[in-house]
């Protein structure tokens, strides 16, 4: 929450990537869109809370609605990755990105919900709208038959030949945009699904824990089933106690690791940012992501609590201006210097779901994502006994 309205731009709103979590002035002058995003949830969980003066946390929330739409480059309303914090230029060559335009949206249509004002509206309404779904999906018309959206898009390069085909954040990508636009009914049966079965646990895909989190950070899958009958909260689970189950196992010998030190999740590393994870994709080289670990409280509280009360005890030194560091290495006595937007949102949306469900309730209560629940083929279903209703 902190890190939100202290690393967030006043004058425009832009959030930074990352920032370090030492005392004293920052140096990082990158913002992300999706960074963005989450911050737009934690004005409002501050202002729920009591911990952001309400009208100052909205005052910050119109600023951003409207440096998104007046200040963020973008190409046909998808937002450039990266820009700089001050001058909202494009940096680094990055691309109009699909997947973190989508995290922005995802913030934007929470917001809207909890503050009901006529700015918030008019700007998050003008957000959604403008982006052109038809575009990214079949990369400017030369692909009229695509199923799913192109990763991003560079000027002068063009589109991204990888697409959002497989199964990972790409979830809220399709639920907005069968809310929003025209997408052909099998988009969301078509994702590649691997299934991974570790320690007793099926999943799909494993690898990172963020792929399984990120989606789930703003919307609510429990209890429901789409045409193919999964569950994607009992997957969450099973993804979040399979990666810990590897850490248990710990067949690479890795210090520290156990049943209350486990989360591998993309972040910073001793030797550079790397997605790291397990099972089925499998990277690991002795580095957890606290943050992710924290995430998975709606789905694994007491496995998540643990964690979180172990670390905070059992390693002081990873502890920092705005908490756990984005990445932490016991194997090679090595603490990440920085904090990372998304991963602290994720955390943050996943502790305030546990408690209360309200970064759920807000998203699930908007019509852009009912619309997308009901053509993706989610319907409700039969509770799921190991699945906390907060």
């Amino acid at each position: 929450m902190r890190f939100f309205w202290e690393q967030s731009n006043p004058v425009n709103g832009f959030s930074k990537d990352r920032a370090t979590n030492a005392e004293g002035k920052d140096a990082h002058e990158v913002a992300s869109c999706a960074s963005v995003g989450f911050a737009l949830v934690a004005y409002a969980i501050g202002a729920e809370r009591g911990w952001i003066p309400r009208r100052e946390a909205l005052d910050r929330t119109r600023v951003t609605l409207r440096g998104l739409m007046t200040r963020w480059p973008n190409e046909r309303g998808w937002l450039y990755h990266f820009i700089d914090y001050n001058k909202g230029t494009r940096i680094w060559n990055c691309e109009a990105s699909s997947i973190d335009t989508s995290i922005c949206l995802a913030g934007v249509l929470a917001s809207q919900r909890y503050w009901k004002d006529r700015d918030v509206d008019r700007d998050a309404n003008a957000f959604q709208k403008r982006i052109d779904w038809q575009w990214m999906l079949t990369d400017g018309g030369d692909k009229p038959d695509s199923r799913h959206f192109s990763m991003g898009w560079h000027p002068g390069e063009g589109f991204i030949n990888a697409r959002w085909n497989d199964f990972n954040e790409c979830k809220m990508l399709y639920i907005q945009a069968y809310g929003s636009t025209s997408l052909p009914k099998d988009s969301w049966e078509k994702i590649k699904r691997t299934p991974v079965s570790y320690g007793g646990f099926d999943l799909f895909t494993g690898g990172p824990l963020f792929m399984h989190q990120m989606t789930e950070s703003f919307y609510d899958f429990r209890n429901k089933r789409d045409r193919l009958g999964i569950d994607y909260g009992v997957e969450t689970r099973n993804a979040t106690l399979g990666n810990r189950q590897y850490c248990i196992d710990n067949p690479k010998k890795m210090a520290a690791y156990g049943p209350t030190f486990w989360g591998l999740s993309a972040c910073d590393g001793p030797d550079g940012y790397n997605a790291f994870g397990a099972p089925g994709w499998v990277n690991d080289e002795g580095v957890v992501t606290p943050t992710s670990a924290v995430a998975s409280m709606p789905f694994t509280p007491a496995e998540s609590q643990a964690f979180a009360v172990a670390m905070r005890k059992d390693h002081t030194e990873a502890w920092g201006k705005y908490g756990f560091p984005n990445g932490y290495c016991p194997q090679r006595n090595w603490v990440g210097p920085d904090v990372i937007g998304i991963d602290l949102g994720m955390m943050m949306c996943g502790l305030e779901n546990a408690r209360s469900g309200f970064v759920w309730k807000l998203s699930n209560s908007h019509p852009v994502v009912q619309r997308g629940f009901r053509l993706a083929g989610l319907r409700p279903a039969k509770p799921d006994p190991r699945l906390r209703l907060p």
